[in-house]
């Protein structure tokens, strides 16, 4: 039945519920992708089912697990379909993807459909969870006004390379006030800002002209404005984490504030 729905995601799941219970929870994998979250892309549909005699449906391209029990108020209904909510699936998440995915999920969710302050009052009463060590330690690292996963690394391996937390996506202002960007990444008092060059500001004429705008008002406004591609952040962290810390170190010296 499955193979004659159209390869969505929320058609293929619309498709599943017809055959499933009627408590059954899109959970894991499915469940964040259902609420926009990047997480590596799957065909299985995850669902936890709740124990009743007998065997489980079994439904090609489905694949059942316990039921979690989860209490009423930590599900949803998210666009008709019953998943977890972004509390509890954070910390489900914690047991499915590396630090580094967890914390890009985390952004999202943050960003999104739930606050940092939530998770952690659901992680602080939860007990029992596989992924409740890995939730925890990662909660301090979630960013709401990060904007894509490239962001997330790009902040991370400067945190991870021992360097202060920056700023994300904050307002750069000149001597009169006027918002002049908004990098991705920013330390105020070194007036360096920092940001992931994506494929498409190299690909949109205009967003190349704004790149080059923005550049020239940061430069002229006394900021240091350093921008990395993929290759970079994915293949040359530690080169990166030098440069920063280099940058950091020598706009101290200079006294810019």
């Amino acid at each position: 039945m499955l193979d004659a729905v159209p390869d969505s995601l929320d058609l293929r799941c619309r498709a599943a519920r017809l055959l499933l219970p009627r408590s059954a929870v899109f959970c894991g994998l499915t469940a964040a992708r259902l609420y926009g979250v990047p997480v590596p892309e799957h065909d299985t549909l995850h669902v936890a089912l709740a124990p009743v005699l007998g065997t489980r449906p079994r439904i090609r391209g489905v694949q059942p697990h316990a039921h979690a029990h989860w209490r009423p108020a930590e599900l949803r209904f998210l666009n008709g379909l019953l998943v977890p909510r972004p509390e509890p699936l954070f910390a489900e998440l914690a047991g499915l993807l590396s630090r580094i995915e967890l914390i890009i999920a985390g952004d999202h969710l943050t960003r999104s459909w739930t606050t940092p302050v939530a998770i952690g009052a659901w992680l602080a009463a939860a007990r029992g969870c596989k992924g409740l060590p890995a939730a925890r330690a990662a909660l301090p690292h979630l960013e709401p006004e990060t904007y894509s996963p490239m962001e997330t690394r790009l902040r991370m391996l400067l945190v991870d390379g021992g360097l202060p937390r920056p700023l994300a996506n904050a307002h750069v202002l000149d001597e009169t006030g006027q918002r002049i960007a908004q990098p991705d990444l920013y330390y105020p008092q070194a007036r360096l800002t920092i940001d992931y060059d994506g494929a498409h500001h190299d690909r949109d004429p205009r967003q190349v002209r704004q790149d080059r705008d923005t550049m020239r008002l940061l430069a002229l406004n006394g900021y240091l404005a350093l921008r990395y591609d993929a290759r970079m952040v994915l293949g040359f962290p530690r080169e990166i984490v030098a440069e920063v810390r280099n940058a950091l170190a020598e706009r101290s010296r200079e006294g810019c504030r």
